[in-house]
């Protein structure tokens, strides 16, 4: 794993608790999910630590977007200058044209200290029209491109955020982030000392009703669950109630999670019969009255409740109840 940074030394696995996002239209009271995070370091080292920030301001090209916590799953971070080194290396550019030797090999070495942080502002320098500067600007990025480990050599100017719906490309606006851990107390994670950190998903509990005139009366009504699933998670659905197929003579086509014993629109599965996805884009698979098994993909849970194929709006509901299991495998 690597060396651990001082100020979190032996706080390898924390665990992080984050408020859940609010429960869909449809679901009723339940207790709020947990998440793990995983905060990974340009060290290599890997902390779980129970962040504390409610949502992250993100500045884009198209406008400052406020991003709720529960909703990111993984950020993977551009780099990140602090305020004091990027004075100091400003300074120290300026530095490289003086007309004196050891105010020139001084900016050198501080520049050589900076590392990663400096390169930016070197690579720029070595493009100067003073022909000393460039030349100097360019031996020093060759110096720090030995010395520093080949990752922070490409990191982009912008921090990739992904939610569990899209991929938000900007700059987090902040220079830390607020932390935990039982062992130190708050902490503040500083963005410039930052790879990735990746939000995962514990164990907990959550139900809701799936009706069948929102959700089962088309083949593009999913529900929207506001459950989001880490791959490699153990997930358990269950489902109970009944639904009517055809409202119009009632009693004669009811069915449970299970379905019906005729195929639904679309032919896939069985109407009436309770089917789900993980993200927008997922592979529909069957749940039935139960479904126990492991995600091999990462994203928000949907649920449809599968139309009859006689093209009228079905009627009634499922109370559905979704248990999510720690990652298995544990993490990373």
């Amino acid at each position: 794993m690597g060396r651990i940074p001082l100020a979190l030394a032996s706080s390898l696995f924390i665990a992080l608790a984050v408020s859940s996002r609010s429960p869909a239209q449809e679901s009723t009271s339940s207790p709020s999910p947990k998440f793990l995070s995983e905060v990974r370091f340009h060290d290599g080292s890997v902390v779980r630590m129970t962040l504390l920030e409610p949502s992250l301001d993100v500045k884009t090209k198209y406008g400052k977007l406020t991003i709720p916590l529960q909703d990111i799953r993984r950020i993977e971070l551009g780099l990140h200058i602090p305020v004091d080194v990027h004075q100091q290396i400003t300074s120290s550019i300026k530095r490289l044209s003086s007309q004196v030797y050891k105010e020139r090999d001084g900016a050198g070495k501080d520049l050589v200290l900076a590392g990663h942080f400096a390169l930016p502002s070197l690579q720029k320098a070595s493009r100067s029209g003073d022909q000393e500067v460039a030349y100097r600007a360019t031996g020093l990025v060759k110096q720090i491109s030995e010395r520093v480990q080949s990752d922070l050599l490409k990191l982009r100017d912008e921090d990739v955020i992904h939610t569990a719906e899209f991929v938000v490309i900007g700059r987090i606006d902040a220079a830390a982030l607020k932390a935990s851990s039982p062992h130190f107390g708050q902490v503040m994670l500083k963005l410039s000392e930052l790879r990735a950190v990746h939000v995962k998903q514990q164990a907990g509990r959550q139900e809701l009703v799936v009706d069948a005139t929102k959700h089962g009366s088309s083949l593009d009504q999913w529900c929207d669950s506001n459950i989001n699933i880490d791959a490699a998670q153990r997930v358990i659905v269950t489902g109970e109630g009944q639904v009517e197929l055809w409202p119009q003579g009632p009693g004669q086509y009811v069915s449970a999670p299970k379905g019906y014993n005729t195929a639904g629109k679309g032919g896939q599965f069985l109407a009436g019969s309770l089917i789900g996805k993980i993200g927008e884009n997922g592979k529909a698979f069957y749940i039935g009255d139960r479904y126990d098994g492991v995600a091999t993909e990462e994203g928000r849970l949907y649920l449809l409740i599968v139309p009859s194929p006689w093209n009228n709006a079905s009627t009634g509901s499922y109370r559905i109840r979704v248990e999510t299991d720690s990652v298995a495998g544990g993490g990373r």
